[in-house]
């Protein structure tokens, strides 16, 4: 419960329910606190006055000046909105609680809570997959090769590097394309979503190919922007590419 203080003062306490005084290491306190500098800001409007008994509470002293300033940057981090430095303090204590197996909050000088850190029952996200999925990469060969098989086979595509895999003979007959020419590839990929929900592709292995119009894939994709803008509301944009790099595109 707080106590009294001067009335230029208002308390806010951060309760911790692992060890005590007694047990809180002197270097996890600091990593604590540091943290905690950061959530407040206004650090020279902040004073650590004691560290009570029971559940480990830091209890906080702060000018009274600074208050609604101190009480919005809490604020912001409960909506997300705070700046990046403040949100990962957040996102270190509330870790750091994790591991110490316990959950913590920050109350304000009224007894409610400001900040709930779930710590331990933070429930973690989940990632889904190893899935296989067909699907077809557009691209310039820059790499095929390896003593393995299947053999590695690098294509460079308007999205960046595609890392994929091919049996010995399809491989020997991508490498005559090798940095020269845009092959269309299909097969099977290798796919799972993280917690984030992007899809991540772990990998690619390729089951049939093909040699595209002498365009390069760069040429194609310029052209077809300069069709119209109404491009982007097609339902099958690839298969406008395609259509474009084989002259059929009216």
């Amino acid at each position: 419960m707080a106590k009294k203080r001067r009335n230029n003062l208002r308390e806010y306490r951060f309760k911790i329910d692992a060890y005590s005084p007694e047990t809180m290491p002197l270097g996890r306190l600091a990593e604590y606190l540091a943290d905690l500098a950061i959530l407040f800001g206004e650090e020279k409007s902040v004073h650590l006055i004691e560290v009570e008994e029971g559940s480990t509470v830091l209890v906080n002293l702060v000018e009274i000046e600074a208050e609604p300033k101190i009480r919005e940057n809490l604020d912001a981090v409960v909506r997300k909105d705070a700046p990046p430095e403040r949100m990962r303090a957040a996102t270190s204590i509330d870790e750091r609680l994790r591991k110490d197996n316990a959950i913590g909050n920050i109350s304000d000088p009224t007894g409610g809570k400001v900040i709930a850190f779930p710590g331990r029952e933070r429930v973690e996200p989940l990632t889904y997959g190893p899935f296989n999925q067909p699907g077809v990469i557009i691209g310039i060969p820059i790499l095929v090769g390896g003593k393995n098989d299947p053999v590695p086979v690098h294509l460079e595509g308007k999205d960046g590097t595609f890392d994929c895999l091919a049996r010995r003979d399809i491989a020997r007959e991508i490498a005559p394309h090798l940095f020269n020419d845009v092959i269309r590839v299909e097969g099977v990929g290798r796919w799972v979503r993280r917690p984030t929900g992007e899809w991540e592709m772990l990998k690619f292995t390729i089951r049939y190919f093909k040699p595209l119009a002498d365009v390069t894939l760069r040429d194609a994709i310029k052209k077809l922007r300069a069709i119209s803008a109404e491009w982007k509301e097609k339902e099958d944009p690839l298969g406008e590419i395609m259509n474009i790099r084989h002259g059929t595109d009216g």
